[in-house]
C-alpha cells in the first residue's frame, strides 16, 4: 500500500472534557474505511511534537476546540494562511502549542499544500472525560464536515461496518 498523502488530526486533551474533541472525532473516523487511505492522527496535546506530521502530509484537516468567541457549538473552518491569522485573536489551552507549530512549519516551508481546520467553540473545559451535551449534539456535524472535505480531495469513505 502506497504512503497516504492526505491526513486528518485531531488534536486535545480527552480529560478536559470539550477540549478533547478533536481526538474523539479521530476515534470515530476509524470506524471508516478511506479509499484513497488516509492518515488518522491523535496529537493530544503533543505540541512541538507534530512538526514533522506537517511535513509529512500534502493535504491535512486539523479538528480542534477553539476558542472563537462565539456561542458553545460554534463550528467553522478555516483555510491555508486564514489559520495562522485566526490564532494572531483566538486561542484555547493549547493553541500556543498548535500556532507555534504551524508558525515553524511555515517558517520551515514545511506546511501541507492544503491545511484546512475545521474547530468547534468547547462549552466546557473542566477535568471531566466525558463531552459537554452541547458539543455532543454537534459531534456528527464535525464527523460530517471531515467527511466532506475528504470528499473533495477525492477521498471515498464507507463504514467499517459493526
Amino acid at each position: 500500500m502506497d504512503e497516504p498523502q492526505i491526513a486528518v488530526m485531531g488534536i486535545g486533551n480527552i480529560l478536559m472534557q470539550d477540549e478533547g474533541i478533536g481526538v474523539h472525532i479521530i476515534r470515530e473516523l476509524e470506524k471508516y474505511d478511506f479509499n484513497p487511505h488516509i492518515a488518522l492522527i491523535d496529537g493530544g496535546n503533543m505540541g512541538m511534537d507534530l512538526l514533522p506530521f506537517f511535513d509529512e502530509y500534502k493535504k491535512m484537516i486539523i479538528v480542534d476546540a477553539v476558542d472563537f468567541e462565539k456561542s458553545p457549538g460554534f463550528i467553522d473552518t478555516i483555510e491555508n494562511d486564514d489559520i495562522l491569522t485566526l490564532f494572531t485573536t483566538k486561542m484555547s489551552l493549547h493553541h500556543l502549542g498548535l500556532k507555534d507549530v504551524l508558525s515553524y512549519a511555515k517558517l520551515l516551508d514545511q506546511t501541507p499544500e492544503d491545511l484546512c481546520l475545521i474547530g468547534i467553540q468547547p462549552e466546557k473545559v473542566e477535568m471531566e472525560i466525558q463531552l459537554s451535551e452541547t458539543i455532543q449534539s454537534r459531534f456528527n456535524k464535525l464527523v460530517n464536515l471531515s467527511l466532506l472535505k475528504l470528499k473533495t480531495w477525492g477521498v471515498d469513505h464507507q463504514s467499517k461496518g459493526p
